[in-house]
């Protein structure tokens, strides 16, 4: 302990020593933007302009605060604007000290008026903000409700522009006002806005930029305003799935709104409540090969999905603020699973609910000294039961039959949270924190293979009653352990000249259980450097090392897979059926961790150029480097030698060992345009030029041969070789607006297997002789989405305006067959052809009602 503080005494000490002597001879400006209640108003655009038209910009984080560095002395213009709130802009002399921090508020605008703040006065500038991106994506509230949303599922339409190669093992990083999440928090209205790859190498987060998800949601207001929306579909508008036989019958109703205003606790009390309630009316395409024959049928696939919360807001003196939320959450789904080779009767229905309480302070010690606090307690269950009570019958790319042997319980109490101290002085910014992404107590119950499995590797085969493997389980199904991850934050944002910033630090990583190495710290630098004094060039660059997390279920295999908990059995080449009376001989399968096991990590390093377009667009071109190191996959370290048919130790079956072996490389080049070239046109369009090579797809992947992993060494399964995506809103005046979203993806590739186990370690992975890993090429992509909107203007008051909107939607508007991908089992009669494909042509109907 008395080491580590001496150490960061040592990496301070300059720090501050510098702050001093630079704020001698420049200032800072920055203080809180805040609404009529005192609510702190997030990710609001500043906008500092001297007399020649130069300017600074910066934009105000989650908790309302603003800082702008490196201010010499003299006579400015200071703007903001904010969406839903009137522009603000006043003289300022900003003298040779740093000033107070100031207090600024900004009256509410009407829904109407916000949508002409998003479309006239918001500006996109490039400059030296080491987070100011413009490879980013942002999408406000306006544009979310412009876009075509499908379902109003907002975080699966903006997907896209995140990086498959950069998310690690537990997905994709959510970060909800700043802290790691598990949701959003609040329905759809109740977001304001969400960013993609901002600030990608910041030490405030676990994940790079393209593997997160940043989402501010809605504050309090004190005036009643909200937003209520319905959303409906019916099959009878829409075009057939290319592999239905008939169109399925399919409809959906969602209703979903948020509602804000003051408690009547006084001015400085607000609250904010959003709600949706989803009923969705599906059927799933089933298209296989049995023995009797093909298989094509629609299977009802239903879903139900509620989802409450409410959150109260409390200013206290100053800008500190305090706010409380609760919310509830359950879905329900019937016959999931089912589609594709795989039959009715070997669904499952799923069943989840989720209690959260949130947590958030933010306390202005002094104009220089900034704490932010948030914290988060939950609760969550989730069940999976299999529909058929019978052994499941896998054929290889032909069907899936029998029960789906799939019966699974989790449970999870979880705390995570963040505190942040920001100090500012100078050209300085100083972050130092502690970040708890999850301490939880998890529960696992693992009643999947209870009748087990058999895999047959063709219909000859299981028209012979041949099985190449069957895999069954026995014993204790529950487990019950504590996951525990921390980190340490340390980052100093440093504008060293008016036209240079730089941002350095660190983020050190705990995991229980994955732990042996003492110094898990990740070191990220960053910098933007404008070459003119104009700033409408600015060269970026930046590097940062990135460590994964094993996630919770790799956790739960080797606490049940001991070889005494749940004693997994694993047989190649059996009887059919197996019969019950010869397990208890068998040999038990077990699942270890590699003594030498250290968490893996990802470099990512990139340069790029900005330039500013026009007035309100910019063009990025970056440069994107990913290299891999340390990946866990799994091998089978009791995998019989070639040519033999028994295992090195006849004691145990397949003993699956854990490694940090793997290694991944990936280049990619990114061009990105943004903002609005025109006052008809805003949006963004990113193309990306990609080469993704590695010899791991994660913590369970077992190679081919457990003898010779190197071997995979291949085209990532997520190798997109080019990606192009646009997404952005026509405006015809006041007429109608035009969402459109286009996709053109070149295809992932396709790996070629055998469909049995001929190597004998327990995994049907095998492939033929002479074929590498991911040889077929797999099918392309080619989707575009309209919303086509328009506004009745019902009141035209600033205070209490309302607006009627009615959309019509289309996704996929050309009906393009967009195969999800090719068979790749060499025995199957699908063998290089599809058999599930993205949906058809669907059209959805939406009012929205803002107050």
């Amino acid at each position: 302990m008395s080491l580590a503080l001496r150490f960061l005494t040592r990496l301070l000490a300059p720090v501050l020593l510098l702050s001093g002597a630079w704020a001698q001879t420049v200032s800072t400006v920055g203080g809180n933007a805040l609404d009529t209640t005192g609510a702190l108003i997030p990710h609001a655009h500043i906008t500092l302009q001297r007399a020649d038209g130069t300017a600074l910009e910066s934009e105000s984080d989650s908790a309302g605060q603003f800082h702008i560095a490196n201010v010499r002395p003299g006579s400015y213009t200071l703007r903001i604007t904010a969406d839903g709130f009137q522009t603000w802009e006043k003289p300022i002399s900003v003298p040779t000290q740093t000033r107070s921090p100031l207090r600024i508020t900004l009256d509410v605008m009407g829904a109407v008026a916000d949508v002409n703040v998003n479309a006239e006065e918001q500006t996109l500038q490039v400059n030296t903000d080491t987070s100011n991106n413009q490879s980013a994506t942002d999408v406000d509230r306006d544009a979310l409700d412009r876009l075509p949303v499908f379902d109003g599922d907002y975080i699966t339409t903006l997907s896209r522009f995140l990086s498959s190669d950069a998310v690690g093992t537990s997905g994709v990083t959510l970060v909800v006002n700043g802290t790691e999440a598990n949701g959003a928090g609040v329905t759809a209205s109740g977001v304001q806005s969400v960013k993609i790859n901002q600030n990608p190498y910041t030490a405030l987060y676990a994940s790079p930029g393209r593997a997160r998800i940043e989402i501010t949601t809605k504050g309090g207001t004190d005036h009643f305003h909200g937003s209520l929306n319905a959303l409906g579909r019916n099959s009878i508008f829409d075009a057939r799935n290319t592999f239905a036989r008939t169109k399925p019958g399919e409809s959906r109703l969602y209703f979903e709104g948020a509602v804000t205003g003051p408690l009547r606790l006084g001015r400085k009390s607000t609250f904010l409540l959003t709600g949706n309630h989803d009923n969705n009316r599906q059927q799933a395409i089933v298209l296989a090969a049995t023995p009797s024959g093909q298989v094509q049928t629609n299977v009802p696939n239903p879903t139900t999905h509620d989802f409450y919360s409410a959150r109260a807001f409390h200013n206290f003196r100053e800008s500190d603020q305090f706010w409380i939320g609760y919310s509830y959450e359950r879905r329900a789904v019937q016959n999931a699973g089912i589609g594709g080779t795989v039959l009715p009767e070997a669904g499952t229905n799923t069943h989840m609910f989720e209690h959260e309480i949130n947590m958030g302070y933010t306390r202005v010690i002094s104009p220089r000294l900034v704490n932010q606090l948030r914290f988060l307690v939950g609760k969550n269950e989730s069940r999976t039961d299999s529909i058929t009570a019978a052994p499941q019958v896998l054929v290889s790319g032909a069907f899936t039959g029998g029960g789906a042997q799939a019966d699974f319980r989790r449970t999870e109490n979880h705390v995570d949270g963040a505190d942040i101290v920001t100090y500012t002085d100078g050209k300085h910014e100083l972050k130092v924190g502690v970040d708890i992404p999850d301490i939880s107590r998890r529960g696992f119950v693992d009643k999947t293979n209870a009748l087990g499995t058999y895999t047959f590797a063709s219909l000859s085969s299981y028209a012979a009653g041949t099985p190449s493997l069957y895999v069954t389980q026995r014993g204790q199904p529950r487990v019950v352990f504590w996951e525990t991850i921390f980190g340490g934050i340390v980052e100093d944002t440093v504008r060293l000249r008016p036209n240079l910033s730089i941002a350095a630090g660190f983020r050190y990583y705990f995991q229980n259980y994955f732990h042996n190495v003492p110094f898990n710290v990740a070191p990220r630098l960053s910098f933007a450097y404008a070459p003119s004094r104009k700033g409408r060039t600015v060269i970026r660059g930046g590097a940062g090392l990135f460590y994964d997390r094993s996630g919770p279920a790799s956790i739960s295999d080797l606490l049940h897979f001991d070889g005494v908990t749940l004693r997994k059995y694993i047989v190649s080449q059996p009887s059919y059926p197996f019969p019950g009376s010869a397990i208890a001989a068998l040999p038990t399968s077990l699942a270890t961790l590699d003594p030498r096991a250290r968490m893996p990590s990802t470099l990512q390093f990139s340069i790029g150029v900005e330039e500013q377009i026009t007035r309100s667009s910019t063009l990025s071109v970056t440069y994107v480097g990913t290299r891999g190191m340390n990946l866990f996959r799994s091998i089978d370290a009791n995998a019989p030698l070639a040519g033999a048919n028994v295992r090195p130790n006849p004691s145990f079956g397949q003993i699956r060992l854990v490694q940090p072996e793997g290694y991944a490389k990936g280049n990619s080049l990114e061009i990105s345009f943004r903002g609005r070239p025109t006052s008809y046109f805003a949006g963004q369009v990113q193309y990306i030029l990609i080469k993704s090579y590695n010899n791991t797809q994660g913590i369970t992947w077992f190679p081919a041969d457990s003898h010779t992993p190197l071997n995979d060494w291949a085209r990532s399964d997520n190798d997109r070789r080019q990606k192009f995506d646009l997404l952005g809103t026509f405006t015809a005046k006041k007429w109608f607006s035009l969402g459109t979203a286009l996709s053109l993806y070149s295809g992932l590739p396709v790996n070629i297997v055998t469909g049995s186990d001929t190597n004998g370690d327990g995994v049907t992975n095998d492939r033929p002789s002479g074929v590498r890993r991911n040889a077929l090429h797999g099918p392309g992509y080619m989707n575009v989405d309209f919303n086509l909107a328009h506004d009745f203007v019902l009141t035209k008051d600033k205070k209490s305006a309302k607006t009627l909107t009615v959309s019509i939607n289309s996704f996929n508007v050309v009906n393009r067959v967009n195969p999800t991908t090719y068979v790749g089992v060499v025995t199957s009669p699908f063998f290089g052809k599809p058999v599930a494909a993205q949906p058809p042509r669907r059209m959805q109907f939406n009012l929205q009602y803002k107050f």
